[in-house]
């Protein structure tokens, strides 16, 4: 897990999430994993996922990148995730 150093991460689908700690899973044989908080735009909010699924679907961005984001409007930013999501989904659907 040493490449993950970076406290501010950006989703494929567009939210802004904050890097909480790392961890060992003891349900899934010590796997890596990845505690992160949900910053912006839907209300903040706790998840977990495996490590290499983190890396493989998060971007690492400036903490000046989410204070920006956050000046927007938070309604469009939340439809634009959610159709983000939608098309990536479908997409994979399609496959």
């Amino acid at each position: 897990m040493a490449n993950l150093t970076n406290l501010y991460y950006r989703h494929l689908d567009g939210g802004y999430y904050r890097l909480v700690t790392r961890a060992r899973s003891a349900d899934i044989d010590g796997q890596e994993v990845v505690v992160y908080q949900h910053l912006w735009p839907f209300d903040p909010s706790w998840w977990v996922r495996e490590r290499q699924d983190f890396e493989s679907r998060f971007s690492t961005v400036t903490p000046e990148e989410i204070t920006a984001a956050m000046q927007g409007d938070r309604l469009a930013a939340q439809q634009a995730v959610d159709a983000a999501k939608a098309a990536r989904r479908a997409a994979k659907a399609a496959q």
